[in-house]
């Protein structure tokens, strides 16, 4: 039975390193980083190929994910097709890019983005992860988890890596932005996590008043005027009221 789980542990360690960058790997780059024997990374990459779960490039040879982890990632995210249809409707009245956040544990993950409405792409992506310290997403997201005595336990677990001079990486200086945000009902992120943008997010909560996640707004710095600022802060606060409204 130990050997069972630990194989099936491999696995899954194998899939998620694979749906981080570079995203293609070898059964040599693969054993080496997760110290796992070669001959035993083959062997599970053969059944994985075998579920289409993993695919091989036939030119550098390197292993991705195949189809079947994206059918099952997609099953997941269509859970929330309601929401999808929101968020489109807020991005196009705003004309701005936007997108939701939802907290799975203690991770943030990306649900889905609108980015049609902005002249530079951003390059967020579905099921990618989001600190807890620094933008919108994780700030917003992180400032209503409970139980409080868990979140900072969280904060002061947690490497808060300094992403631009404007990151947060004081764990006592981050609790008191997570009350302040508390206060508001909103977060604003200016140029934390990426120089030149502004972030701004408002909590989605589920019948139970329970936080579930966040929906955010991104502006180029440079040419966003306190209005839009404003505009944009009462958009997401009503749609992530009108989100929370179909969670019941």
């Amino acid at each position: 039975m130990n050997d069972k789980i630990s194989s099936i542990n491999k696995a899954i360690n194998i899939l998620k390193r694979l749906a981080e960058e570079p995203f293609e790997m070898t059964v040599l780059n693969l054993s080496n980083e997760l110290q796992i024997n070669r001959s035993t990374v083959h062997r599970i990459i053969n059944i994985l190929k075998d579920e289409s779960l993993v695919l091989q490039n036939p030119y550098n040879k390197k292993y991705c994910l195949g189809p079947t982890a994206y059918h099952i990632g997609a099953s997941y995210v269509n859970n929330y097709d309601q929401i999808r249809y929101m968020i489109n409707d807020i991005a196009l009245d705003i004309n701005q890019s936007v997108g939701f956040v939802k907290l799975e544990g203690e991770k943030i993950i990306n649900i889905y983005e609108v980015e049609t409405y902005q002249p530079i792409r951003m390059g967020y992506r579905q099921g990618q992860y989001y600190p807890i310290h620094c933008g919108a997403y994780g700030k917003c997201t992180m400032a209503f988890y409970e139980p409080k005595e868990r979140l900072e336990k969280i904060v002061y677990s947690t490497e808060l890596v300094k992403n631009t001079p404007n990151t947060i990486t004081d764990p006592e200086k981050l609790l008191k932005e997570y009350e302040k945000i508390r206060k508001d009902g909103y977060a604003i992120s200016d140029e934390e996590n990426v120089i030149g943008l502004i972030g701004i997010g408002a909590p989605v909560f589920n019948f139970n008043g329970k936080i579930i996640g966040t929906i955010a707004s991104a502006l180029i710095k440079s040419s966003t005027t306190k209005e839009d600022i404003e505009k944009v802060k009462m958009t997401m606060i009503n749609g992530a009221k009108r989100i929370s409204k179909l969670l019941v």
